[in-house]
């Protein structure tokens, strides 16, 4: 019942993490993978194998589960897992699921089973019953690898949203910069004309309260010429 119950509560997490991820809106994730990113569509779903090196797509229990994508053989791998508990986990309401529930440390060292018994004719089952078989061969075989190639074509479609994303972050500091930059030496522009027009009148005030008495003509008319107007400056 306890192995029966964990294999069917993983089961369940199983499928709800594998719609989440390609259909989203669903554990945290927004909008799922079938949404935009090409590449993870055409491993998940289109014919082919290209998580093997060879062109066989065939798996020896069922020929087409493996020529239809990820997809097609998770389906085949979550069918398997139920026939399995239908066949051999027993009444469904003895279905415990004690492996997923929390334990603190203590109850990790202790030991989960206290007897553990081999029985040949249930060994059996591994290599007769196809359904026993393909769900334990999926762990190491087609399913876990081809898990693996759509986990790495997500991990490259988050690095490539993150260097965007940087750049973009870079780029806009870059333009915030330099419109500081712009803005400070705009201001320092206009303001050191306007304090040259500043000391310019004080200069013209200054020349217009000179004594004309101890200049000469000339020199009078050449300080009154200079700073006659602003055009001048």
């Amino acid at each position: 019942g306890e192995i029966a119950g964990t294999l069917h509560g993983m089961l369940t997490q199983l499928r709800q993490s594998d719609k989440a991820v390609r259909r989203g809106n669903l554990l945290r994730i927004g909008q799922g993978a079938d949404y935009w990113s090409n590449e993870h569509n055409h491993v998940m779903y289109d014919p082919g194998c290209p998580w093997k090196s060879d062109a066989n797509c065939s798996t020896p229990d069922y020929p087409t589960a493996g020529t239809g994508g990820v997809y097609a053989l998770s389906l085949q791998f979550m069918q398997s897992v139920e026939t399995v508990l239908v066949t051999y986990g027993g009444p469904e309401e003895e279905w415990i699921d004690t492996f997923g529930v929390p334990r603190d440390a203590a109850q990790l060292k202790q030991p989960t089973f206290n007897t553990v018994s081999y029985d040949p004719e249930r060994s059996k089952l591994l290599g007769t019953d196809k359904a026993v078989r393909f769900v334990m061969q999926g762990f190491s075989g087609d399913l876990f690898k081809g898990y693996g190639l759509v986990l790495d074509v997500l991990k490259n479609e988050m690095n490539n949203i993150l260097t965007a994303v940087h750049f973009e972050l870079r780029l806009m500091y870059g333009v915030y910069v330099a419109l500081q930059l712009l803005g400070f030496y705009f201001l320092l522009f206009r303001r050191t004309i306007s304090s040259s027009y500043t000391y310019t009148e004080t200069s013209r005030e200054f020349v217009q309260m000179l004594p004309s008495h101890i200049l000469t003509r000339g020199e009078l008319e050449l300080l009154r010429g200079h700073f006659s107007s602003k055009d001048d400056f």
